[in-house]
Parts: structure tokens; sequence; C-alpha cells
């Protein structure tokens, strides 16, 4: 039997087996470990990811404060987290940095989440650089603050960047709460005339250009010098080819310039959220469960989508196909995105309130959390009511919900951890080094396909071709040529004395065969001539 039917058949014992292990193993977990098979079909997994704990406010210490200057309404809502929208993680300090929208606040707190560690900032004022216009209010409050995000220069000064949604602007100000800078509505020239300024999410570039998402505007994200001029629009999304816009490319060949005009327009989808990674490159998701395309982009400087050119630009994010569960379809719809330290992509589906974890090559990894269904309103620890945000820090994953009000921190499971060794590994070019704990996720989960690629390279690598020919089909069609390809050109090194000899012989047959075939022409010829 070929080591791939041993591998076959032992994935296909292993299948049946995890069930019963997802059962057992994560009994605490409100949620089925799955994964997608290289068919495309859902598959039981072992979890990556298992819920830590849940946050809320009054964890945070907020039900502590003093609101004696606050209605009797307002005092029981300000002791608690409401509709809180963004988190952002300082990687450097620790410090994390929550919306508070509905209370129109600011929450700074550190991965302890403890009373004596949190910060709440509702108030800021203006500086003397301000014109008087600014300066002369002195100070201002938050208005439905959406997004935050927060930069640190070389010098350690901190900047943090707020969407502050209802007042119509991105604030920027430093740890004495003093602001530095506004980004507000450009000029009717480069914004078009009428479309409101809501700022929804925010993000930062070493060089301190920002980049703000706007709900109303399709043209992509708006960039802004850090001196508060408008650069630019950035990473706007492709109209997507559908039928309609198909058949008008086509009309438009044939229309008079008045009827053009009076066609339709087709524009694409808004961004949905941003995140930067390490390296500078940005990446956005499209919140859609209609669109195909442009679901994640990673962008240049210059705004062009590199995983076009890698080929990652139409792959399918979060599950495969929209699913049918208890009288209700969900269809993934992608409303964040984080990248962590290790260069691992995060996507949290809104619809499915689900983490789908990549590695940087969009392979994916682990899938966790779910939302709660119509009997359980998401009141088990890892399920959701409305997730609007994903972040992580130390190999944790925290995920915000806006109506449970909470945080849900997701910690690594010993499987887990094994897998991120291997990717470590991988990512480095040390297959070899990479082989051992890829062979002992396939002991853990033989269902786990992303294994099977990984020693189809150790075995690559090590010029077991024919072993990593077993190893790479059916999981990866780029890995089974690159073996086909070394077995092949091995085959011939191997062989090539015999397979030289053979061909000299055929030669040398082939021009003795030429010669008495002309010898048996002549003699006949002359045969003939004597018989006359």
């Amino acid at each position: 039997m070929s080591l791939f039917k041993k591998l076959a058949a032992a994935a296909l014992t292993a299948a049946v087996s995890l069930t019963a292990l997802s059962v057992t193993a994560f009994a605490d977990e409100p949620y089925t470990g799955y994964n997608y098979d290289w068919w495309g079909d859902p598959i039981p997994s072992q979890n990556g990811f298992v819920v830590d704990k849940v946050i809320d406010g009054k964890d945070m210490g907020l039900d502590k404060l003093d609101y004696s200057d606050k209605s009797s309404t307002m005092q029981e809502q300000l002791k608690n987290l409401a509709e809180p929208s963004d988190i952002f993680i300082d990687q450097k300090l620790g410090k994390f940095y929550i919306t508070d929208s509905k209370n129109n606040r600011l929450i700074i707190t550190d991965e302890t989440f403890s009373p004596e560690a949190t910060r709440v900032v509702e108030e800021l004022h203006y500086g003397d650089e301000f014109p008087e216009s600014r300066s002369e209010i002195k100070k201002t409050t938050f208005k439905n603050p959406q997004g935050v995000y927060v930069r640190t220069n070389t010098d350690g000064y901190t900047r943090i960047y707020v969407a502050d949604y209802d007042n119509n602007r991105v604030v920027t100000f430093n740890e004495d709460l003093e602001i530095v800078m506004e980004y507000i509505r450009p000029s009717d020239k480069v914004f078009e005339d009428g479309k409101t300024f809501n700022p929804k999410k925010v993000i930062v570039d070493s060089a301190f250009n920002v980049y703000v998402i706007v709900p109303s505007v399709t043209q992509g994200a708006l960039q802004f010098s850090e001196f508060g001029l408008f650069n630019s629009y950035y990473g706007a999304n492709r109209v997507e080819a559908t039928a309609e816009v198909i058949a008008q490319q086509f009309w438009k060949l044939i229309y008079t310039r008045d009827q053009i005009i009076a066609m339709r327009r087709n524009v694409a989808i808004s961004i949905s959220n941003l995140d930067i990674d390490s390296e500078g490159f940005i990446y956005t998701v499209t919140e859609s469960k209609s669109a195909d395309t442009d679901i994640l982009k990673k962008l240049n400087p210059a705004g062009t989508n590199i995983f076009i050119n890698l080929g990652y630009s139409d792959y399918t994010y979060g599950d495969y196909a929209t699913r049918y569960y208890k009288g209700t379809t969900y269809s993934s719809a992608i409303t964040d995105v984080d990248v962590d330290s290790e260069g691992n992509i995060y996507l949290l589906d809104f619809a499915t309130g689900r983490v789908f974890q990549y590695t940087d090559e969009c392979d994916l990894l682990f899938i966790f959390g779910t939302k709660g269904f119509k009997n359980s309103q998401g009141t088990q620890k890892g399920t959701f009511r409305s997730v609007s945000a994903v972040e992580t820090y130390k190999g944790r994953v925290y995920v915000v919900d806006n109506i449970k009000n909470s945080i849900t921190v997701f910690r690594e499971t010993e499987f887990g951890s094994i897998v991120q060794k291997a990717i470590k590994l991988f990512n480095e070019g040390l297959y070899d080094e990479a082989k051992e704990p890829w062979e002992e996720v396939l002991r853990r989960d033989a269902n786990y396909w992303l294994a099977y690629i990984g020693l189809g390279n150790a075995y690559l690598n090590q010029n077991d071709y024919q072993t990593a020919l077993d190893y790479f089909y059916r999981t990866s069609r780029a890995g089974y040529n690159r073996a086909f390809k070394s077995f092949r050109i091995e085959f011939i090194r191997a062989n090539f004395n015999w397979m030289l000899t053979i061909i000299l012989v055929i030669i040398v047959g082939l021009i003795v065969l030429s010669y008495v075939r002309k010898y048996l022409k002549k003699k006949k010829a002359a045969s003939k001539g004597g018989s006359e």
C-alpha cells in the first residue's frame, strides 16, 4: 500500500474518531472545531483557540466611578460598556484602547483589565497652536466614537487617533489629552457635494499619513497628510463583474454619449475596515454577503492589491459556502481584519460570529467562535450576538461584541501552538526542522491538510521526491508539480548511462537498417536489369 493510501485510510479513521474527540476534549466550548479539506468540504478538526475569559466594564471597575453628575439612567449605562465598536492594542507598550461608543468615551487599560490599570477619557482640550476659533472653545467631547488607532514615534511620543463619527472628524491627541490635529471633511472640489463625512475607522502609517474609512465613500479610504491635508483616495475596490456590468460595457460600445450619461452608474462597494502590518502593508476588508471580489486586499503604498499578482485575490474568505441552520441562512460578511506580529491574518465574520485565522499566504489555519442562536442569544462564553472588532496580542485574540458589551479573550491550545511552531519554521525555510511538529499535527488530527503540504516540502527538501509526491497529492498542485519535476530530473540523472546506451543502440540500428535497405534496393534494381 502506498504512503498516500495509508494516510488516506488514517484520515478516514480520524474523521470518525475526531468527531467524538472534539466533543470530549473541548466540552466547555460552545462550538465544534472544524476546518476545510482539499475538496472544500467542512470536516471536524481540533480547536486552535479556546475561550480564556470574557471581560465587561465592571471587570474594569467602570461601576466604581463617580457618576453623581449624571442622570439615573445614564449612571446605570456608564457602569458598563455600551455598544463598544473598536479595540486597538499598542504592541510595544501593552496598552488597550476601546471606543465605548454609546457612552461617548475612550477606555484605556492593559491586558489585566484591572480597575487600577483603567483610565476613562471623556473630554479633550485644544492646544495653543489651534486657531482662535478652536482655542477659545478650549474643551470638546466625543460623540459616538467608532474607530481608534495609536501611533508612537521613535522619540516615544504617542498620538491617539479617534474616528469621532457624529462629530464629523478624526481627532488626534496626546497622552495629556491635548488635541494635536483634527482631520475634517475635504473641500467640495475633491469630496462630492452633499456627501456626509462620518469617519468610522482610522489607521496611521509610519510617515503619519492618516487613512480614514467613511461608509458613504466608495472611492476607497481617504488619505490625509500628517498636517490634515487631503491627499487622495486610497485602495478603492473593483466594480464586480456582474451580468449587469458586463451588459453595460457592451451597450457603451453602441450608445450615444447622452444615452451613456443616462445609464445607471455601477459603483464599487465601500471598504469596511482596515489594518496595517509591521512592514507598512495595508489590509482592507469588505463586508458584503453578495460580493466575491476584494473581500480581503493587501495594498502597497501605491494602493495596488498585491494579492492579485500572488493569486490570492479571489480566494474565498470566511465560510466557503452559504450555510443553513435551524431556519436561518448564514453567509460570511467580513467586518474586521487584524495582522499579528508573525504575519497571520485574522478575519472577523459579522454574519457567523467566527474568527478565521490565515497564514500570510492566505492558507486557512483555524476557525473559532460562533454566533449565539435564537435559543441562547449568545450567552455562552465564546458565542456572540454582534461582533464589531478583532485584535491580537501575545498569542491571544480579543473579540468585541457591541450588544453583549463585552470583550472575549481566546487563548491558543496546545494543538494550536504546535501548528504555529510548524508554520514559523516553514516560513523561515527550515523545512527539515518543521517536519517533526508537522508529524505531531497529523498524529493529533489526520484531517489537517496543511500538514501534508508542510511534510511534502520537508521531503522535497531532503530529495525524497516519491514521498513528497504522496504528501502533495490532492493537497498542493504547485507542490506536486515541483516534486514531479525534481523526480523526473533525478530519474534522468540516475539512469542517464543506460538511457544513453539505448539511444545509441537505436541510432546505430537505424543507420544499419538504412544501409541494408539501400543495399537491398540496389540489388533488386540490378536483378531487374539483368533479366531484361
